[in-house]
């Protein structure tokens, strides 16, 4: 676009301008995208000509980090429903202009979810089985059901909120008039009547998202609470703890992705909705921890062997530190990120944390005994290879502390943006404990199993992430992830 046409641009759709100015850092950000993607799925293409031995995945330990990021990601698309059918269905006009940014968020999630799946499977070249011969007892063909439902209502979402400003683009942007023509599926009529029937359409299927959303986490969790083989699974509480952790890690991942998208794609997002959006995630994430807490208190007061071998090694084996992370580091310091407390409060939490991550790795490798290594006989060892796990102690030594002490006088929307991001991480490192100790611990008096992600596990899991980075930046060059189409209000 020449620079008279921008100009005009400027003038006549300010919000438009982010569509079309991009710099060296964007295209960067593009191109380092890429190459992890080109990476992961070399690694990829290795792993489904030599199978999933190339994986950490063993006997007894047949779910990995694949079915950990699916479990992940299928709770991560709950923030984007919730903040749609609170804007569409309840009717919060502030959350209005934001809709687009969560709607997009749940279909990337649920499209990373469903590629981590396939990850999974040791012949992909065979998954319609799952239609051909499907077992309609059995929870994988209602998760495969609800998800593909789900899916479709988030997309129905997406479309209905977006025609509006696809067609105002098809006006603004001549050059991509056939792309944006093709996104609105030939519909272009924006006339009242037709913007009106858009609203209705959003508020029905903003009020047919929500019990989808139960449905979906509640199956999710089922298909690890219906099974009794396992020791730590068969709950009752799995299926409420799975939607509490998918409403706060997927409404504390929108916020993320505004601030994000304000800070470095320079979307015009107002501070009063972050604020709001930080309000409520302080309010949910003790709603979590309760959660939390009442599972832990039943496994522990009953004192059953084999459910308590395996909140022992949550708690204090090798997946201690994946425990107290997410007890530390993403449910407290969070609220206390967002009820600004003074910095020694903040540290108080967060440097036992620190300390905990960083000075207990050598018991495993090393074999150099610590004080803490009483307590915590395998650190990260038993999760990360040894040269990726100094690497993340580096950094968590130099980058935690530095958050810790600069909280307090971070901007407030910087600040519920970093504890967002915590609670996301924490969240991750609860479905890590919810699927993998589990798998370790048997029933029968067989040995212990033992997992540790390879690196090409890793590197196919890295790839995997780069796919929905990659979506969301290109996505965001292509329509305005803030609605802001005067006409559709009229």
């Amino acid at each position: 676009m020449d620079s008279v046409a921008a100009r005009a641009l400027e003038r006549e759709h300010p919000d438009l301008v982010p569509l079309i100015r991009t710099g060296w850092g964007y295209y960067g950000t593009v191109a380092g995208l890429l190459a992890l993607i080109v990476l992961g799925g070399y690694t990829y293409i290795r792993q489904w000509i030599e199978g999933l031995a190339i994986t950490g995945m063993n006997v007894p330990v047949s779910w990995g980090l694949y079915i950990v990021n699916f479990v992940f990601f299928v709770g991560l698309s709950a923030g984007g429903i919730l903040v749609a059918a609170l804007a569409h269905a309840v009717g919060v006009e502030r959350l209005k202009p934001i809709g687009r940014v969560a709607e997009l968020g749940a279909i990337s999630c649920l499209i990373l979810a469903a590629i981590f799946v396939f990850l999974d499977l040791g012949r992909p070249d065979r998954w319609y089985h799952l239609l051909l011969y499907a077992r309609f007892q059995s929870p994988l063909i209602w998760d495969f059901a609800i998800v593909a439902i789900y899916l479709a209502i988030a997309m129905a979402l997406g479309y209905f909120s977006t025609r509006a400003d696809l067609v105002r683009c098809m006006e603004a942007l001549p050059r991509r008039r056939a792309l944006y023509r093709l996104l609105c599926l030939g519909y272009v009529d924006v006339s009242p009547p037709a913007l009106a029937r858009d609203r209705r359409t959003l508020k029905v299927l903003a009020v047919a998202s929500i019990p989808a959303a139960v449905l979906l986490h509640s199956i999710t969790a089922w298909l690890f609470g219906l099974l009794k083989a396992h020791p730590g699974w068969h709950s009752a509480l799995l299926a409420p703890l799975f939607i509490v952790s998918a409403s706060v890690s997927g409404l504390a991942m929108v916020i993320v992705a505004l601030v994000v998208a304000r800070r470095f794609l320079r979307v015009a997002v107002q501070d009063d909705v972050i604020h709001d959006l930080g309000r409520v995630l302080v309010l949910a994430i003790p709603v979590l921890g309760y959660f939390l807490f009442a599972e832990m208190l039943t496994v522990l007061y009953a004192g059953e062997p084999a459910p308590l071998s395996v909140f022992q090694e949550m708690m204090f084996g090798r997946y201690a530190p994946i425990f107290w992370f997410n007890l530390m580091l993403g449910l407290l310091l969070p609220i206390l990120l967002l009820w600004r407390p003074p910095r020694w409060a903040v540290a108080t939490v967060g440097i036992p944390a620190v300390l905990l991550l960083s000075l207990v790795p050598y018991q495993l490798q090393l074999a150099i005994p610590t004080p803490l290594g009483r307590f915590f006989p395998y650190v990260l060892g038993i999760f990360l290879p040894a040269w990726m796990e100094y690497t993340l102690i580096g950094l968590l030594t130099i980058v935690l502390p530095l958050l810790l002490l600069a909280g307090p006088r971070l901007r407030t929307v910087d600040r519920i943006g970093c504890a967002a991001g915590l609670v996301v991480l924490g969240v991750l490192a609860e479905r890590a404990n919810i699927v993998l100790p589990p798998l370790l611990k048997t029933l029968l008096p067989y040995p212990a199993g033992s997992y540790t992600p390879t690196t090409p596990e890793l590197l196919i899991v890295l790839g995997a992430y780069s796919i929905g980075g990659l979506a969301f930046v290109l996505l965001a060059k292509l329509f305005p992830l803030v609605e802001a189409h005067p006409a559709a209000e009229g």
